[in-house]
């Protein structure tokens, strides 16, 4: 009865979500419609992207996890995302929207010459593509806990999942599963932060049962230099991201893509703070999750939730997983279709574009998954920092120059930093978490 019970309200919930995007996959015509709907949307629109995007696997399982294993450090990657919205919306999106581009490296282009542009494209998709693998393993994590299934099985479901989602709908379909998962996820949140305390017998009682060795309300628990350099490539990389830009590339004029980044800013962080309460929680309560932490918020959801509305969150948190990993892909897309193919093939009718765009999509998809079988480390935030920081080093440091510093544009030097940038973060790594 449990697995039927399961499987059912899956079912029923793809299939609903499924219809919602792939209906809009129908008005999509030409190539400027799927990657940025023709630059028609709202300032909500443009933040149910970028949080369709942005808030997933990583700002509610990988939170959850971290924040059993270090406590309130695991607020890095919400707190950061949402510092980095409302700088975007102070003091980019105005320039980035007026620009007119499709992708962030067509704009460094612009300033800094076309073969920066192939270059920032190349290492940019890198770091979205190694993001991609962190929401894999976050979704892989939801089918194994709920299902039993085995890795391969679990990476086919996650892969055919994220490719309805990308190869119908474009970013008119991620702002569609944004909103879904917005509204859902602030539920299943709030309730599970709330059961959590009223299980724990208070916050206090919570704390006081917290193992004393550990230094859960400290911010730099995994260290001062390893948080601070993880913050910081979470800030840069939220702000050098294709998908998350896109949103503001699609918005309707300037006004909207503001207002939608700073919308973002405000709803984010606290779905960070929701996630510690649980992952403090599980740590005082279930120490044997140590080792396995991966699993603590499924581990919630079947332990302390009703059989039905388990059932029920968890199949709306994998909607969050493969609807930001749906996201990523649709960023690596665009920059391998706008910076790449179209420079080199000219295609005479829009349907040849959109048959294109989609396969570059499967092809992403296929090589993410296969990565997986490789082995990867499933510390979640750890291969999101590093995508993060990846991201940053390819394209903030050219977008600061050209919209903050506008007089040192033309620098050879300036241009030979821009170039090292992303090899040098490559040597250092991504801070040292663990």
């Amino acid at each position: 009865m449990n697995e039927y019970l399961y499987s059912t309200v899956f079912v029923v919930s793809f299939a609903f979500i499924s219809y919602l995007v792939i209906r809009k996959s129908g008005t999509i015509k030409n190539e400027k419609e799927f990657s940025v709907a023709g630059c028609s949307l709202t300032s909500t629109q443009v933040s149910w992207v970028i949080i369709g995007t942005l808030v997933g696997g990583v700002s509610t399982i990988g939170t959850v996890q971290a924040a059993y294993d270090h406590g309130v450090a695991a607020w890095i990657f919400t707190l950061g995302s949402g510092i980095s919205c409302l700088v975007l919306g102070c003091f980019f999106a105005v320039a980035l929207r007026r620009e007119g581009v499709v992708t962030v490296s067509e704009f460094l282009g612009h300033y800094f010459g076309q073969r920066f542009q192939y270059y920032s494209s190349f290492f940019n998709s890198l770091g979205m593509f190694i993001h991609i693998i962190a929401q894999t393993l976050a979704a892989m994590a939801i089918l194994q806990s709920v299902f039993n299934f085995s890795q391969g099985v679990s990476i086919g479901i996650t892969t055919g999942l994220m490719a309805m989602f990308v190869v119908s709908g474009g970013i008119a379909g991620a702002g569609i599963v944004g909103k879904i998962k917005f509204f859902m996820l602030y539920g299943i949140m709030i309730f599970s932060a709330f059961l959590a305390v009223q299980k724990g017998g208070g916050f206090q009682e919570i704390l006081a049962r917290l193992p004393r060795e550990g230094q859960f309300l400290n911010f730099f628990s995994y260290g001062v230099k390893s948080t601070l350099f993880d913050f910081g490539s979470m800030i840069v990389g939220v702000l050098s991201t294709q998908i998350y830009l896109q949103a503001i590339f699609s918005a309707k004029d300037i006004k909207q893509a503001r207002n939608g980044a700073f919308l973002s800013a405000a709803v984010i962080p606290p779905i960070g703070l929701l996630g510690i309460i649980i992952g403090l929680y599980l740590r005082a309560y279930y120490p044997e999750l140590e080792g396995n932490s991966a699993q603590a918020l499924p581990f919630f959801f079947k332990l302390i939730l009703p059989q039905g509305l388990a059932a029920l969150f968890s199949a709306g948190l994998l909607l969050v997983v493969l609807g930001t990993g749906a996201g990523l892909v649709l960023g690596v897309t665009t920059n391998l279709y706008m910076d790449g193919i179209r420079k080199v093939i000219k295609f005479k009718k829009q349907k040849n574009c959109l048959f294109v765009i989609r396969c570059c999509a499967l092809v992403v998809l296929s090589a993410s998954s296969i990565l997986v079988f490789t082995g990867l480390d499933s510390a979640i935030l750890k291969w999101s920092y590093l995508s993060m920081g990846l991201r940053g080093a390819s394209v903030f440091a050219g977008l600061c120059v050209v919209i903050l510093m506008d007089s040192w544009k033309g620098s050879p030097v300036i241009r030979a930093i821009l170039y090292m940038l992303p090899l040098v973060y490559l040597l250092l790594g991504s801070g040292g978490y663990a």
